[in-house]
This record gives C-alpha cells, structure tokens and sequence, in this order.
C-alpha cells in the first residue's frame, strides 16, 4: 500500500476520532486493502475534508462511512469521461453495373465449373422375406433374451 494513502487514512483518523486518533488509525489502517479501487488521486485534502464531514453510527468510522463517501466524492470530481463516437466508415464509391461481356465472362466460368451429373437410378428395395422356419427361430432367441 502506498505512504499516500496510509497518511490520508492517519489524518482521516485524527479528524474523525481526535479524542483517540492512534485507536483510530490503528482500526482504519484495515480499509487499506478495499481502498486499492481507488487512484491515488482519490486521496487529496478535499476528500478527506468530505469523508470527515459525514454522519457516523460510531466514533470511528466503519468502512461502509469512509469507502462510500469517497467514491462518491471521486466520481463527481474525478477526472470526466467522455465517450468518443465510433468512427465512421468510408463510403463506397459507386460501382458502374456490369457489362455485357463482363455477364458473359462470368456465365463462361460458372458453365466450365458446373459439374453436370446424373443421379444414379435408386432402385426399390426388394423386400427378403425369411422362411417360417427361420422366423420361429429368430422369434424365440428374442423371447429368450426378454425373460
């Protein structure tokens, strides 16, 4: 964590319990890790003066009363962002329609690649009809592996 923002926290302590403000530095030194989100930037007199002017639930403030005000602060005065607008394409230039012989170059090729096939003649299937003998016998196998 960097020196900055562990004596924005000290200083923080001392406006905020002055009565205490080891005791309160020591309990807000834990808000370092959650105050990484936050640019060094973030951590100047003027936000520290709007965290401190807060409304507390108890002496030392909780990390709910010191990260909220500051983001807080930081969005409404942190540096603006502005959205750029897409970049547009160029237009196409316009495209004189095809010739003549341009569609007869193009029928060529498309005829010289055209693959002409016949489809070979399917025939019906013949149906194999099994003697009965062979069906009883094929009936009972199945039976036998149903039971």
């Amino acid at each position: 964590m960097s020196q900055h923002r562990a004596s924005w926290v000290a200083a923080l302590a001392k406006l905020t319990t002055p009565h205490d403000a080891e005791r309160g530095a020591a309990a807000m030194s834990a808000y370092m890790p959650f105050l990484v989100e936050l640019p060094e930037q973030a951590f100047t007199l003027a936000s520290m003066r709007h965290v401190a002017m807060q409304e507390r639930r108890m002496m030392i403030p909780d990390l709910r009363e010191v990260l909220e005000p500051l983001s807080g602060w930081w969005r409404d005065n942190g540096p603006r962002r502005v959205a750029l607008p897409a970049p547009r394409a160029a237009p196409e230039p316009e495209r004189e329609p095809p010739t003549a012989e341009q569609r007869e170059a193009v029928a060529r090729m498309l005829r010289s690649v055209t693959v002409k096939t016949q489809a070979p003649a399917v025939s019906a299937p013949r149906p194999n009809h099994a003697p009965p003998e062979q069906l009883a016998a094929a009936r009972a196998r199945l039976r036998g592996i149903g039971q």
